[in-house]
């Protein structure tokens, strides 16, 4: 019994110190509520970080799905001897990553994709 006395005197005191400093405007509360705005503020701003991280984490899914297409498609492409026929196959941008990441090699990006493709063959054959 005594401890329900103690927690309703505890909440007691809480509530008045909180009337106080509400109705001394220390406390802001523009809609009436009896929630501190800088309370609802806080609330709003989490809400709108985590609806951020929500759609950035998505991106990145999306993104992560494409990078392991792409190296798929390279490591699929490059099984036995590397061939012309094979860095054909090859989007310009993935033999622009293949040499670099091979030979630490990068290329002007208005190079034309059958003298790249005869730049990487060459980086291949003189390994």
């Amino acid at each position: 019994m005594n401890t329900i006395l103690v927690i309703l005197g505890v909440l007691a005191v809480g509530a008045a110190v909180y009337f106080y400093f509400y109705k001394t405007g220390k406390i802001n509360d523009r809609d009436g509520d009896y929630i501190p705005d800088e309370v609802e503020d806080t609330i709003d701003d989490v809400k709108e970080t985590a609806a951020e991280v929500k759609r950035r984490a998505k991106a990145v899914k999306a993104e992560l799905k494409d990078v392991i297409e792409e190296v798929s498609d390279v490591a699929s492409a490059f099984q036995g001897k590397v061939t012309k026929t094979k860095l054909r196959q090859l989007t310009k941008k993935q033999l622009f990553a293949h040499s670099e990441k091979e030979f630490g090699k990068k290329f002007e990006s208005n190079i034309t994709k059958s003298s790249l493709i005869n730049q990487v063959y060459s980086l291949h054959h003189n390994k």
